[in-house]
């Protein structure tokens, strides 16, 4: 075990190095003379071998606490710094590959001391015109960074300290009961501001990828409807809010809303807008893109002209390949939540029960035992999936 001594002084951050093949978990002071501001953390570190051969943790360790990321270093890193740069650079243009739905997804049993600010997938003025460095730098550098420190302040040694973002934010939600626990609205504040940029990228924009076109084109008639119900979703959300393409699954897996959005079709897209920090989890929805239209997200650059800007997000800077890549995670996590079968099991299944009652509507108890010719089999026209379950090829 490892002692590390007060860090911080200064602002100054903490870079410890460990063996490449350390496990063992070592205590970290935060520094501070009282026994409030000066308490022990314990941080595990893992093997190397991970996904990409690296689990190095990273924390910013300051004199009160420890706060963001960090750089805790193996003693072989160096041999590794270059190919790291090139795989991070790659994976920072298409928003890192693994969306935040899927790294701050309520199920991921994880657990965190301290929640961090989590980086920009492009340089701060990659999405300009259209966003200005101005407009990032005010938006995730002081408004998201606002929610981040003081989600941490209100958390600290609470109920709430060891869980993921997303088990808080649905936790602190109660239910839709008036009002949500305390730490809801920051909670939920910044895991949608790391989901909204990542639903964008430099040079976006343009028509979705064919798979995600015919979704859209069974749940709203065409691309160009799907935009419509988007831009009314964001034109009519009075005041401070978001507006969202999500896909509802079948069930609410998480929480039991008292007031949930009125619809009877599952397994499908719908568009939703949600007044301050709401979001479609809380709903059992699985979010696919949001477009943040809070005053602050868009104002240095459009003033009061929110529809130029909700325009040019979805004109030139969403990324549909994210959606798309949501979009077929949350089918798959909906299907096995709906009895752990694949697609191609569940085809089968109501295959093998459309085909039962065909054979059910015979009138000739003889013939039902017969078995069929060719041209009796079940048409070519029997839904094999629900409309609203079915996946589009």
């Amino acid at each position: 075990m490892v002692f590390a001594a007060p860090a911080g002084v200064g602002g100054r951050p903490l870079s410890l190095a460990l063996p490449a093949s350390s496990s063992a978990p070592f205590l970290l002071r935060d520094g501070g003379d009282s026994p409030q501001r000066g308490r022990l953390r314990r941080l595990t570190f893992p093997r190397r071998g991970g996904a990409r051969g690296d689990s190095r943790g990273r924390w910013n360790c300051h004199i009160t606490r420890c706060a963001g990321e960090a750089n805790v270093v193996t003693e072989d890193d160096t041999a590794n710094v270059s190919a790291d740069a090139a795989a991070d650079k790659a994976a920072d243009a298409i928003g890192d590959g693994a969306d935040v739905l899927e790294s701050l997804n309520p199920d991921n049993a994880d657990s965190v001391a301290w929640i961090k600010q989590q980086p920009l997938p492009y340089p701060s003025d990659a999405l300009e015109p259209y966003i200005s460095k101005e407009t990032v730098a005010q938006h995730w550098g002081v408004h998201q960074h606002m929610h981040v420190d003081r989600l941490n302040g209100m958390i600290g040694g609470s109920e709430w300290e060891r869980m993921s973002i997303g088990q808080m934010m649905l936790a602190s939600f109660n239910e839709g009961r008036e009002p949500p626990h305390a730490p809801f609205f920051h909670a939920a504040q910044v895991w949608n501001h790391d989901f909204y940029w990542r639903s964008m990228k430099p040079g976006g924009g343009g028509k979705p990828p064919e798979r995600l076109l015919k979704f859209i084109n069974r749940d709203f008639g065409s691309y160009d409807g799907m935009i419509k119900q988007f831009m009314d979703a964001a034109l009519t959300q009075f005041g401070s809010g978001w507006v969202w393409l999500s896909y509802k699954g079948s069930k609410l897996p998480h929480v039991k809303s008292k007031s949930p959005i009125p619809s009877d079709n599952y397994g499908r897209l719908v568009i939703s807008k949600s007044p301050n920090a709401i979001n479609p989890l809380v709903w059992g929805h699985s979010p696919l893109l949001a477009i943040d239209v809070w005053e602050h997200a868009y104002y240095l650059d459009y003033e009061n002209r929110r529809a130029e800007y909700v325009s040019a997000v979805l004109e030139k800077l969403v990324s549909w390949e994210m959606v798309e890549s949501r979009l077929r995670k949350a089918v798959l996590r909906a299907i096995e939540r709906d009895g752990h079968t694949s697609p191609k099991q569940r085809r089968k299944q109501l295959l093998s029960q459309a085909r039962s009652r065909v054979g059910d509507a015979s009138t000739s108890g003889e013939a039902r035992r017969r078995p069929r010719s060719k041209d009796q089999q079940a048409p070519s026209s029997v839904t094999m999936v629900p409309a609203g379950e079915a996946v589009p090829n």
